[in-house]
């Protein structure tokens, strides 16, 4: 269906932030309106852009008056680029509204009218945090400027995808996302690749050698690079691969990846070491974690350390206590609560991430820790208890969908002392908390902002056993 179009420019007051990350507001006769890159507080002419399923979408066309939470963007690509949306809105303010969200889906939807919700946790850095970034190489370049060969598909781009249009790639020259060299080892890839004429990938035609450039970094600045090829052409490959370790002692790691399909999913597919180390190794406090090039980690380290204390605290372990880590991933959460803990008995679905944990608790010499391939909601959590031992704690972080309803069935019934829930999704969150509220109590919930200047948010919830 054909979105409905309109060309209108009304006055509003915008009041707040939705959960879709667009500013929400008013015009005088009532009517709500979306608002993309408003800030709460803002009087502006809003340009009426589309209509969807009963709200209005628009855009700032004039600020009236600026709203005293609105702050200068710091990124150059901001208003272009999609990956932090919220930069013009001030860090104090961002971290209220993530607050507002969380305490809102325990009102609304936990069904609590008083919910013991303690201030959320602020990132220490608010750019340059993240340790993982991928970048996209395209023969069809997003012009920023208007008038500068918006509509020329014939210069090569290495960056992200233009929100709204997938077959434009927006070319990024810094970025304030991932600190260290990660700008310069873009930078110099791009310039390489140029310079020696390697084809950027036409995402139209699904032709051309080079796809992707994914970096990951650790908190000591080192560096595991990872390229997504359209085709093979391994001499090319090696020179630029010589090339990068010659400019970049930082980078400790190289890996290739042949990806023939027509979508960006690399699941399955075989990574291919050019040179350097298997893994990157992170540590947070005390333990240590092997990252691989396709392993699932904690996107933020210095917060995720932040989380998992936090996680750590909500467990109180006396060193008695079995824990059952539900959606476990590689492993992190029950590697890190291991040392306090008499037994961990990790549940993940994915293999490569079982492996994953197993290697992980190895490199950090624990015995006490076991890891296992399976859906939480296939497990039989009474029938597994029975025979493995019954778990004193459940921690689980599910994916945003939230639980399963047969895992929380199960979960009443398997009535552990504790359950830590992790989330990155409030409002599934507090939907699973009112569905366990028959023998579950929530004792404590405080919301953690892994990733700032962006509408996304954790919320970490303690729930007692009623008795």
């Amino acid at each position: 269906m054909r979105k409905n179009k309109i060309k209108k420019t009304v006055r509003t007051n915008i009041t707040g932030i939705a959960h879709n990350g667009m500013s929400v507001g008013r015009t005088p006769e009532g009517m709500v309106v979306f608002v993309e890159r408003g800030a709460p507080g803002d009087v502006a002419d809003v340009l009426l852009l589309h209509k969807r399923k009963g709200s209005w979408y628009g855009r700032v066309e004039h600020l009236v008056e600026g709203s005293a939470h609105r702050t200068e963007p710091h990124c150059a690509h901001f208003g272009h680029c999609g990956g932090c949306s919220w930069q013009h809105i001030a860090y104090l303010e961002q971290l209220r509204q993530k607050e507002r969200w969380v305490l809102d889906a325990m009102q609304r939807i936990a069904k609590i009218e008083t919910p013991p919700l303690e201030p959320i946790l602020p990132a220490a850095e608010t750019q340059y945090y993240r340790n993982k970034l991928e970048f996209s190489f395209s023969t069809s370049r997003w012009y920023e400027v208007p008038g500068t060969a918006a509509d020329d598909d014939s210069g090569g781009a290495l960056g992200f995808h233009r929100p709204g249009n997938f077959n434009k790639v927006i070319d990024i020259r810094h970025c304030h996302h991932q600190g260290g060299d990660s700008n310069a080892i873009r930078n110099f890839v791009r310039e390489y690749t140029q310079k020696h004429a390697l084809e950027f990938y036409d995402i139209r035609r699904h032709e051309g050698l080079l796809r992707s450039l994914m970096l990951r970094s650790n908190l000591r600045g080192e560096f595991m690079c990872i390229l997504t090829l359209g085709k093979e052409e391994p001499e090319k490959i090696a020179q630029l691969s010589t090339a990068l370790r010659d400019a970049f002692p930082s980078i400790c790691s190289m890996y290739t990846v042949h990806n023939p399909r027509l979508n960006d999913s690399l699941y399955g597919l075989p990574f291919q070491k050019i040179f350097g180390e298997s893994y990157l190794s992170e540590t947070l406090d005390h333990a240590q974690f092997l990252v691989g090039p396709s392993s699932f980690f904690q996107t933020n380290s210095r917060q995720a350390a932040k989380l998992f204390q936090l996680v750590d605290s909500y467990c109180s372990l006396t060193g008695k206590e079995h824990v059952l880590d539900l959606y476990c991933g590689v492993g992190s959460i029950g590697i890190y609560l291991a040392r306090n803990a008499a037994r961990i008995t990790g549940v993940e679905t994915v293999p490569e991430a079982i492996d994953d944990a197993r290697r992980n608790a190895a490199a950090n010499g624990l015995s006490n820790c076991e890891f296992h391939v399976a859906e939480a909601e296939q497990l039989d959590l009474p029938a597994w208890a029975k025979n493995c031992g019954a778990p004193d704690i459940v921690v689980v972080d599910p994916p945003r969908l939230g639980l399963h309803p047969k895992v929380c069935t199960e979960l009443l019934e398997l009535a552990p002392e504790k359950i830590v829930y992790v989330s990155c999704n409030p409002a599934t969150q507090a939907r699973d908390i009112e569905w366990l509220s028959p023998r579950y109590q929530l004792e404590r919930v405080r919301p953690v902002d892994m990733f700032p200047h962006t509408n996304h948010v954790e919320s970490v919830a303690l729930l007692s056993l009623c008795r």
